[in-house]
């Protein structure tokens, strides 16, 4: 099953963009007294990713929603998205054809089996049990590689501070560089923010480091997109996937909002570009919803 979730874990979107690569606030500072550096400050590239990083892990404590109800808006370019039912149970299928396709629909979730009321906004059609994109939290632990652990002010071998092998910041010690090479772009604005716009490279392993480009506040360090791509080659045959993921704050919450997915291939003669955007705009975050939404799928006929 291809659901615009499953290829979040690419980047993690977290998106592990992703997702990310599943994504309170408090800024990864220097020391007990210092202050969030201005966007004047001079800052690394790896001291921008390192405390994005923080923030959005940070983020990720306060989990998802445990109900969230969202409009959904989805455009394709030659894929087409379907509800497949089975069991009383509805996954969302795509497949490749030459059109475009808008649809709406309203959806009912809850976070803590990934279970969803789904409604067409033009037929009223409902469908009840996978919703073809969540606006859900992502934890950017297994998307940006970095592994951050408690530890003392380590001193390098030689005594020289500019030899340790990792940035110290406060009492966590993380090494920025180890998975990906990281350049500042500039700043630039970013849904009516001011970003820190950087591009990685990962050293090794692109398919597990799929990340190619950060926003980051530059107030607060929260990452505000995240692009990766993903590309597989063989003999007569290409296959790439790029995943672009927004973020945007619903009540405590730092959601992903935006995924847009493009697929691009060829085996042989036969060639293939697709995209799709999915947009949630959330409507409400309740504390609970019916039951009678999430049906258990009922038991196959074969056992």
């Amino acid at each position: 099953m291809f659901v615009a979730r499953t290829i979040a874990l690419i980047v993690g979107f977290t998106i592990a963009v992703v997702a990310a690569a599943r994504p309170v606030s408090v800024a990864m500072i220097d020391g007990p007294n210092s202050a969030v550096p201005s966007t004047t400050a001079t800052l690394s590239p790896d001291e921008i990713y390192v405390r994005s990083v923080r923030e959005m892990r940070t983020l990720a404590h306060t989990g998802n929603p445990p109900y969230l109800v969202f409009d959904l808006h989805l455009v394709s370019h030659n894929l087409h998205w379907y509800p497949q039912a089975d069991n009383g149970q509805t996954d969302w299928e795509v497949k490749l054809v030459h059109a475009n396709e808008t649809a709406d629909y309203r959806v009912w979730y809850r976070s803590k089996d990934e279970r969803a009321l789904v409604q067409d906004a033009a037929t009223h059609a409902a469908y009840a049990g996978e919703s073809p994109f969540a606006p859900e939290t992502t934890d950017f632990a297994d998307m940006t590689g970095t592994k951050a652990t408690p530890s003392p002010s380590p001193s390098p071998a030689s005594g020289k501070a500019s030899d340790a092998p990792a940035q110290v910041i406060g009492a966590i010690t993380v090494n920025g560089s180890k998975y990906y090479a990281i350049d500042l772009v500039g700043m630039e604005q970013r849904d009516g923010r001011q970003t820190y716009h950087l591009h990685l490279r990962a050293f090794h392993d692109a398919m597990d480091y799929p990340l190619t480009d950060l926003w980051v506040d530059a107030n607060d360090f929260r990452i505000v997109g995240a692009h990766g791509e993903v590309t597989v080659r063989a003999v007569a045959a290409l296959f790439g996937v790029g995943v672009t993921a927004d973020f945007a704050q619903a009540d405590k919450y730092w959601l992903v909002s935006t995924m847009d997915v493009s697929l691009k291939g060829y085996i042989a003669f036969w060639h293939a570009n697709t995209e799709t955007s999915m947009t949630a705009s959330v409507v409400s975050i309740p504390a609970t919803l019916p039951a009678s939404y999430f049906p258990t799928p009922s038991p196959s006929a074969t056992h």
